[in-house]
């Protein structure tokens, strides 16, 4: 993977902090209190249940959240996380279960190494709030391009009231953006917000605190998102 901004956190993350944010978390990967926004997305797309077959996880860590998804849509699926740690464990976890519709690798968001399509669903996995402010409408292509025209998008992150940024407090030179992320993708007309669900970084329940709060943005990419008024 080339590099050109050597200051950029997208180097710092894909150097050692993925490594170091996947050691802090792994124990919680594996806790089922951390599906509560993969159970809402299953939910929410029950309906379309036999037309999800191919998954892709942005901000995969082990891949345990993208196994539950796969198992339940009964799709193939692929991730990509900075963290080198996390991709290896979660390969060779899932090389021993014998998943091989299931595939893991390192990346970032800004430059995903599949084809045009190639996905009925794709989920951002709470990974946007730690994107490069230079490198997020990079990423915001990147889905669009990988996912089919009338597939599905998902978003866990931050959900404030109002946008701003926070120093990252793991590492210097690092910052949370903390904003609306469905509305970057509703905004171009060619995206749908199917349904939201709110809750808090904490827990699963609305937080008061704008800070905390956290949602579950499910979005429908439009086939065709102009109407023909007519010649001209």
């Amino acid at each position: 993977m080339k590099i050109t901004n050597r200051s950029s956190q997208t180097e710092i993350f894909v150097t050692g902090e993925g490594d170091n944010y996947y050691e802090r978390n792994k124990s919680a990967f594996g806790n089922e209190e951390q599906r509560h926004a993969e159970k809402l997305l299953c939910e929410a797309l029950s309906s379309f249940r036999a037309e999800i077959k191919g998954v892709l996880e942005i901000g995969c860590s082990s891949g345990m959240k993208l196994e539950y998804l796969c198992k339940y849509f009964g799709a193939s699926g692929k991730g990509i996380d900075p963290s080198s740690k996390a991709v290896r464990d979660g390969n060779e976890r899932l090389s021993r279960s014998g998943a091989t519709n299931l595939a893991l690798q390192v990346g970032t968001a800004d430059s995903l190494p599949y084809k045009d399509g190639e996905f009925d669903l794709v989920y951002f996995a709470f990974c946007l709030y730690l994107v490069d402010r230079d490198k997020l409408f990079a990423a915001i292509a990147e889905a669009d391009r990988v996912l089919k025209p009338g597939g599905f998008l998902a978003i866990v992150d931050f959900d404030p009231a109002q946008r701003h940024k926070r120093s990252y407090h793991h590492r210097e030179n690092v910052f949370s953006y903390k904003q609306p992320y469905a509305d970057l993708f509703v905004a171009s007309g060619h995206y749908y917000l199917v349904a939201k669900s709110s809750f808090s970084h904490s827990g699963h329940y609305f937080a008061k605190d704008s800070d905390e709060r956290v949602s579950l943005g499910l979005l429908y990419k439009e086939p065709d998102a102009y109407w023909v008024k007519g010649s001209e």
